[in-house]
């Protein structure tokens, strides 16, 4: 389950070799050299063997130690960018809750069709009345009485009725135009939170071989001290060092953790259930920037100009947020022609009636015999109609309706520019954006490896006397800096090309071969059109 041994760090012998090498050539006497080689001794845990024996070794003993087996070896679920987006739109909560709206919204659309179908009503009516009051009726009203009727209504045309229904299908339209856009956001937010568990990931990693390069330093300063070369602030020194790293690392594993959690909770999954992970790199063929081609468009000022403006084309065409504003808007407009046809339009409807007395008991059952020129009255009635009705006068609401349709009109007009405005600012922006994060990546990692080189020729010249403890901290600090500079850049070009995605309503890696070779070519020919060459 556990080792500890001293470590054999295959580079540090290459150097003194060479080192040792040199200075021989320069004619110094080789048995004068000093041969021994010291190696911190390091703490190495299986973790497979230790949660076979449920034994769980302590943070501090976490940190320091190197792990073997540390990943759970039988996770039965692992996630790609692609699959995590794929799966949160196809599970997340939030996204169900839209659904539900736009499932609600197709029984609006049938309550608005109802009321243009023919309506059939029943009715049954028992009455009891006072026995004198029926004596006195003469047989037309009994005191105990059953009687029915049926009752059907059919609209010919209501301009109200017509109006709400089309209405009620473009809100439909623009329900489904709004679950379109949170669903875009679900797969933002599900790319985005798998993406920052690579990074947490990636910065946890470098944390402990942070600490791993601390905790050598700290053997070589004791090293030093032993044998007269340093004093014992250095092996103080180190110690808070070794310290402080082991809180880092700490919290960079706090921080992979919740980072889980996070793409768990947008998946709808138990929050802490475990899963394994596959890189993302940029040049990943589910990503736009898999094709080389793309690069081109970023070369210089002028195609990377020409480029934004292709891709607010794209943005506008098709984000869902302002198609969910058209539709809004050709609902207020039949709603603004149903108030101004209301003061000229009348609502025809065709009635019918059938009736018939049931039952008639007590005093008052037996009708009154008039003469025989006097027809009596039948218990089945029946009677159809036509009714056309126009309201002359509404104490001037239909007015007030009918300039509040033009004012929402209006108002609906502006809403879409404003909302147009803002998407090609949000897509210019973000592209902007990520043109610079990417072109800082390749900056960052030189930095990061001008930084390593830097650390090994000041470890060397520590280990041999020549600098103090500050160069070579000052060393590992800007080395460490470097290096989660280096892992952010990457992973935020990523996450920034995610938004330019969103921000255009289309996401790559949800497109088909066919839709990615058509988008192609409706760049090149936007290109071509702009009379410019890649």
């Amino acid at each position: 389950m556990a080792s500890y041994a001293p470590t054999d760090d295959l580079t540090r012998r290459a150097r003194r070799i060479a080192s040792n090498m040199q200075r021989i050539l320069r004619g110094e006497d080789a048995g004068s050299i000093p041969v021994d080689f010291s190696s911190a001794s390091q703490l190495i845990i299986n973790m497979a063997t230790a949660r076979a024996i449920d034994f769980y070794p302590n943070w501090k003993t976490l940190t320091e130690a190197e792990l073997l087996n540390q990943e759970e070896v039988k996770t039965v679920r692992t996630l790609s960018l692609a699959s995590s987006a794929r799966e949160a739109v196809r599970v997340n909560l939030d996204l169900m809750i839209a659904g539900k709206e736009v499932e609600s919204g197709k029984y609006e659309v049938k309550k608005a069709r109802a009321n243009l179908l023919p309506q059939v009503e029943a009715m049954a009516t028992g009455a009891l009345i006072k026995k004198e009051t029926a004596e006195a009726s003469f047989g037309q009203q009994a005191e105990r009485q059953l009687d029915g009727a049926l009752k059907f209504s059919q609209l010919l045309y209501s301009e109200s009725a017509q109006a709400n229904l089309s209405i009620q299908k473009h809100l439909q339209t623009a329900r489904v135009d709004d679950r379109h856009s949170v669903e875009l956001d679900i797969a933002l937010d599900a790319a985005t939170a798998y993406l920052n568990v690579l990074r947490a990931k990636a910065l946890a990693r470098i944390q402990r071989g942070n600490l791993k390069l601390t905790m050598s330093n700290l053997e070589l300063a004791r090293l030093r001290e032993s044998v007269g070369a340093s004093g014992r602030s250095d092996v103080y020194r180190w110690e808070s060092e070794a310290a402080t790293s082991r809180k880092n690392v700490i919290d960079a594993n706090a921080q992979a953790e919740v980072a889980k959690i996070e793409m768990n909770r947008i998946l709808n999954r138990p929050l802490e259930e475990p899963f394994a992970t596959e890189e993302t790199a940029i040049d990943d063929p589910i990503l736009i920037t898999g094709e080389k081609k793309i690069f081109a468009y970023f070369d210089n000022p002028r195609t990377f100009g020409v480029f934004r403006d292709f891709m607010v084309q794209e943005g506008v065409s098709a984000a869902p947020e302002l198609q969910q504003l058209d539709a809004a808007i050709a609902a207020q407009q039949r709603a603004k022609a149903a108030t101004s046809r209301a003061f000229w339009v009348p609502t025809v409807a065709l009635q019918a009636k059938l009736s018939n007395v049931f039952s008639r008991s007590g005093a008052g059952s037996e009708r009154f015999q008039l003469p025989l020129a006097f027809p009596s009255s039948q218990d089945l009635n029946w009677n159809l109609g036509l009714q056309i009705s126009l309201p002359l006068f509404t104490g001037l609401n239909r007015i007030a309706e009918d300039e509040q349709a033009r004012v929402e009109l209006d108002r609906l007009v502006l809403e879409r520019e404003s909302a147009q405005l803002a998407i090609s600012q949000r897509i210019r922006s973000a592209m902007h954006v990520a043109g610079a994060s990417h072109a800082g990546i390749e900056q960052a990692r030189a930095a990061a490896e001008a930084a390593r080189k830097n650390l090994e020729l000041v470890t060397e010249a520590y280990r041999s006397g020549a600098v103090a403890i500050v160069t070579l901290l000052d060393a590992q600090n800007a080395a460490l800096v470097a290096d989660e500079a280096a892992a952010n850049a990457a992973y935020g070009f990523l996450i920034d090309l995610m938004r330019v995605e969103r921000a255009i309503g289309q996401f790559y890696f949800f497109r088909t071969e066919q839709e990615k070779e058509a988008h192609f070519k409706r760049l090149e020919e936007f290109y071509r059109k702009a009379g410019v060459r890649l």
